[in-house]
């Protein structure tokens, strides 16, 4: 018996509809090779050993910051306090324990003025000295090298904002891409040389690795790894300060931070980056606009100005910022002076020298 074509209804409700399981077994198994990959590459940027250890220095940094100790000084700012400063000058002048907190200009002025904020307490002092690189590109670091302090010393991962975590995170892959080619490069250095390949020359020149270790940090934070060596090139440049805009936040920031650790009882003093008088010299019509816009701020304690930090060629070791063995003393006697002008007795802890200052080997 004939019978009449089924309707368009009939027609759509036979057809099979792909059940939910379907739909998660098609995408469960692209999401797990996802996720194993990057599993896979934070194992990979965590486990193997960065090129150079100089990010340790970090927690170092961290267990000075939260000795128990009635008063410290803690100095703030980039690689020019960690190269520029003998901390031993001003401890003998304030008989203070002194904290020097440089490391790395590129953390970004946000993480280094946050990283100090938890452990200063009523009397303490701050010293805050920044490149004048800082003022000129963002505040929020370079993810990069938030995310390698942040491996070296995971205490410091809390400091970050939201957004760092998630851009230093987002480098993961960078990183674990840099060290597979590294494992690939020595390994095949290693079987040729096995293979009877002549080794390449002994490399005669300085290696920054060397000096910039977290075995030549002394017990202040100060890095010693320079002193004795002769950089044998010209210094390196800065940021071209005089054609880039400066960064609207900074000013405002360290603003900030000077009134709640005002509220707090903490005294902050700000202090310019010595500079290669050739550099000094090529951006002296911003350098001093910024020193004017500075002066401005009722809140900054700035006792000296910018034009006091430049240092002859004959002082400075790889940058423009780097003082060498002979230019620290001068500065940090120049810091210590500072303080004792800007400060008077609050500034002193004492008749005797701190038992820091007796233990200033690496």
């Amino acid at each position: 018996m004939d019978t009449a074509p089924p309707s368009p209804e009939q027609t759509e409700a036979g057809k099979a509809k792909p059940s939910r399981f379907a739909v998660i077994g098609f995408f469960l198994p692209a999401a797990l090779l996802v996720a194993a990959a990057f599993a896979t590459t934070v194992a990979i940027a965590v486990l193997v050993p960065d090129d150079g250890d100089y990010a340790q220095a970090s927690n170092l940094k961290h267990d000075l910051l939260e000795m128990d100790v009635p008063k410290k000084i803690v100095l703030v700012g980039g690689s020019n306090v960690s190269y520029g400063t003998d901390s031993t000058v001003i401890e003998a002048a304030t008989h203070c324990p002194v904290v020097n907190m440089g490391m790395n200009g590129y953390f970004g002025v946000r993480f280094m003025l946050e990283e100090v904020k938890p452990y200063l307490k009523p009397g303490d002092l701050v010293v805050i000295a920044w490149e004048y690189d800082s003022y000129y590109k963002s505040v929020n670091g370079t993810n990069t090298d938030l995310l390698t302090v942040s491996k070296a010393n995971p205490r410091v991962f809390k400091f970050l904002t939201p957004y760092q975590k998630l851009s230093a995170m987002s480098r993961f892959p960078f990183i674990a891409q840099q060290k597979v080619l590294r494992i690939m490069g020595e390994t095949y250095d290693n079987f040729t040389y096995m293979l009877g390949a002549e080794p390449d020359a002994p490399w005669t020149e300085v290696d920054i690795l060397d000096i910039e270790s977290a075995r030549n940090f002394t017990r202040n934070g100060d890095l010693v790894g320079h002193v004795g060596v002769n950089w044998p090139h010209e210094p390196i440049d800065a940021m071209d300060i005089s054609s880039i805009p400066m960064d609207q936040e900074i000013i405002p920031m360290m603003r900030q931070f000077v009134r709640d650790m005002d509220a707090r009882g903490v005294r902050v003093m700000i202090s310019w980056t010595p500079l290669l008088d050739d550099f000094y010299d090529r951006h002296s019509k911003e350098i001093d606009r910024l020193n004017a816009e500075m002066a401005t701020v009722p809140e900054f304690l700035i006792p000296r100005p910018a034009s006091g930090f430049r240092f002859d060629k004959k002082l400075h070791f790889d940058t423009v910022y780097h003082l060498n063995e002979n230019g620290r003393p001068i500065r940090s006697k120049m810091l210590a002076d500072d303080i004792l002008t800007q400060f008077g007795e609050d500034a002193m802890c004492g008749s005797q020298p701190s038992q820091s200052s007796k233990e200033t080997q690496p």
